[in-house]
C-alpha cells in the first residue's frame, strides 16, 4: 500500500522555488522523527538513508550483513517505487558500512540490484549505525518522464 506524497510549501524560497513532495510508503520503514523516507523535487528523488531493517519498523533483520544489506536494498527500492522510479533511475548512492572489510560481500549485493550503467557511488566507513546494523544506503534518482507518484 503506497500512500499520499505530501506537498510541503514550508521549504518554499523567496524566489518561488516549487515546493518539494514527501515521499511515503509503508513498504519501507515509516519515520517516526524529524525526517521523511524521501523527497521529491521537480523530477529529483532523495532518499533518507535506509538500513536493513524490518517495514514494520520492528528492528534490523536477522540472517547477518548480507540479509541486511538486501534487506536495506529493498526498502529502498519500494521508496523509490512510491515516486515513481525503479533502480534504474538512481543517479548517485551512498553506502555506509561498519566494517570497511565487507567492501566486496557490499558490491556484489549492490549488483543484484543495479546493473550498468551503475550509478556514481561512494562508501565510507563509519563507527556504528543505529540498532547496530552493518550496513545503509542512500540514493539521489531522477523520475523518468510523466512518472507519477503512487497513490492509493
Amino acid at each position: 500500500m503506497y500512500l499520499r506524497a505530501i506537498p510541503d510549501t514550508t521549504f518554499q524560497d523567496s524566489v518561488n522555488m516549487p515546493a518539494f513532495e514527501v515521499i511515503l510508503t509503508d513498504e519501507a520503514p515509516v519515520p517516526t522523527s524529524g525526517y521523511s523516507q524521501a523527497v521529491r523535487w521537480r523530477d529529483l528523488v532523495v532518499t533518507s538513508g535506509f538500513l536493513g531493517t524490518h517495514p514494520d519498523g520492528s528492528g534490523v533483520v536477522k540472517g547477518g550483513f548480507e540479509a541486511e544489506a538486501r534487506q536495506a536494498l529493498l526498502n529502498i527500492g519500494a521508496v523509490l517505487n512510491a515516486a515513481g522510479c525503479t533502480f534504474a533511475d538512481v543517479l548517485r548512492v551512498t553506502v555506509s558500512l561498519t566494517d570497511i572489510n565487507r567492501f566486496a560481500d557490499m558490491d556484489r549485493i549492490f549488483r543484484e540490484f543495479f546493473s550498468p550503467p551503475y550509478p556514481a557511488r561512494n562508501t565510507i566507513g563509519v563507527k556504528e549505525l543505529w540498532g547496530g546494523a552493518q550496513i545503509g544506503f542512500d540514493v539521489w534518482a531522477v523520475v523518468p518522464q510523466r512518472a507519477e507518484v503512487k497513490n492509493e
